[in-house]
C-alpha cells in the first residue's frame, strides 16, 4: 500500500510538472509572437517616417535642379547619380530618383474635349506600332484601345470592341465594379480589362505607365538600352534595329535639342514625329528602401514637376509594411 501511494504521488507530480511546462511554453509562444508583432509595428512606423522624409528631400532636390535647368536631363544629371544613402544602427536607407517619362503614357490614347475624353488618333497609332513590334495581333490591339477608352470616357456607350458598366458589374466579372470615367491613376488598373489579360500583364508593366496628363513624350537622353521598341514606335518608318543603334550611341551628357540629335544621326528623319521626343522630363520616380536587421520595406513614389515650378507626389506604393 505504501509503495502504491508513493507511485500515485509521483505520477501526480509529473503530471503537474507537465501541465506547468505546457502552460509555460504556451505563454512563451504568445509572448514571442507579441514581441515580434511589436517589433514589426515599430518597423512599420519608422519605415513610413523615413519614406516621407526621403520624399521631402527628393522634392526639394528636384525643385532646385529644375528651377535652373529645365532643358536637358541626361544620365549624368545630379538628379540620377547622387542617391540618398543613410546608414543607421543595423540598418540602411537608400533613395534613388529616376526618369519616369520613358514609357507609353496610357492616358495619352485620349484627349480632353470640353468635359469628356475623346480618342487621340495620332497617339493611338503609336500604341498600335508598339503592339506590332511585340507581335500582338492588331484585332486584339483594337480591343485593348476600345476598352481603355471606354474605361476613361464619361459616356455609357460601348465602342466597337469596348466594354462599359454592364460587363464589369455583370455576373461574369469578379469583383463587381464600374468603369472609372477618369484617367488612370496607376497602370495596374489596366488589369481589370479583359484584352490586357489576354495580351499579358508583363508587357504592359514593362512598357506602360499612367502619368497625370494626356501627354506622350519620352526623354531620349535617359532611355535605356532595352527601350528600342518604345523609341521605334514613336516614328512611322523607324525599325527597332535603327532605334537600337540610336540608343547605343546616346552620349552620357545627352542631346541639347532636336538639331543636336539630327547632327548625330543624319541618316534618320526626326522631323515628322519630333513632337514625341523631348530632352528633359517633368515626371520622376523615387524608389526608397529601408533595411533593418531581418526586415525590409520599400516605397515607390511618382513625382510630377508642375507648370507652377513646384513638384509634388502623384502616387506612392508601399511594399513590406
Amino acid at each position: 500500500m505504501y509503495y502504491r501511494n508513493k507511485g500515485v504521488v509521483l505520477i501526480s507530480v509529473l503530471m503537474i510538472v507537465l501541465l506547468l511546462s505546457s502552460v509555460a511554453v504556451l505563454i512563451g509562444n504568445n509572448y514571442f509572437v507579441s514581441f515580434k508583432r511589436a517589433q514589426y509595428q515599430e518597423f512599420q512606423n519608422i519605415s513610413i517616417n523615413i519614406f516621407r522624409n526621403i520624399e521631402s528631400l527628393a522634392l526639394r532636390k528636384i525643385d532646385n535642379e529644375l528651377r535652373f535647368n529645365t532643358k536637358v536631363h541626361a544620365n549624368n544629371n545630379a538628379l540620377f547619380i547622387n542617391d540618398f544613402i543613410f546608414e543607421l544602427n543595423q540598418g540602411v536607407v537608400t533613395g534613388k530618383i529616376s526618369d519616369a517619362s520613358n514609357c507609353f503614357n496610357i492616358n495619352a490614347v485620349v484627349k480632353k474635349v470640353k468635359n469628356d475624353f475623346k480618342p487621340n488618333e495620332k497617339n493611338i497609332e503609336v500604341f498600335k506600332r508598339l503592339m506590332t513590334f511585340n507581335d500582338v495581333d492588331l484585332n486584339l490591339a483594337d480591343e485593348a484601345i476600345d476598352q481603355i477608352i471606354d474605361w476613361i470616357d464619361k459616356d455609357s456607350n460601348p465602342r466597337a470592341y469596348g466594354l462599359e458598366d454592364y460587363y464589369y458589374s455583370g455576373p461574369l466579372n469578379n469583383p463587381k465594379e464600374y468603369t472609372a470615367s477618369r484617367l488612370f491613376y496607376s497602370v495596374a488598373e489596366l488589369k481589370s480589362l479583359p484584352a490586357i489579360k489576354t495580351i499579358g500583364w508583363e508587357f504592359f508593366n514593362n512598357n506602360f505607365c499612367a502619368l497625370p496628363d494626356n501627354s506622350l513624350e519620352i526623354n531620349i537622353n535617359t532611355l535605356k538600352i532595352n527601350d528600342n521598341q518604345l523609341l521605334a514606335s514613336m516614328f512611322k518608318n523607324m525599325s527597332y534595329e535603327d532605334a537600337q543603334y540610336i540608343l547605343d550611341n546616346i552620349p552620357e551628357e545627352g542631346f541639347a535639342d532636336i538639331n543636336d540629335l539630327k547632327k548625330a544621326f543624319p541618316s534618320h528623319n526626326f522631323d515628322s514625329e519630333n513632337r514625341y521626343i523631348n530632352f528633359s522630363s517633368s515626371n520622376f520616380s523615387l524608389l526608397t528602401t529601408f533595411t533593418y536587421e531581418r526586415f525590409y520595406s520599400e516605397s515607390k513614389s511618382t513625382i510630377y514637376y508642375g507648370p507652377n515650378n513646384n513638384s509634388y507626389i502623384v502616387s506612392r506604393i508601399y511594399n513590406g509594411i
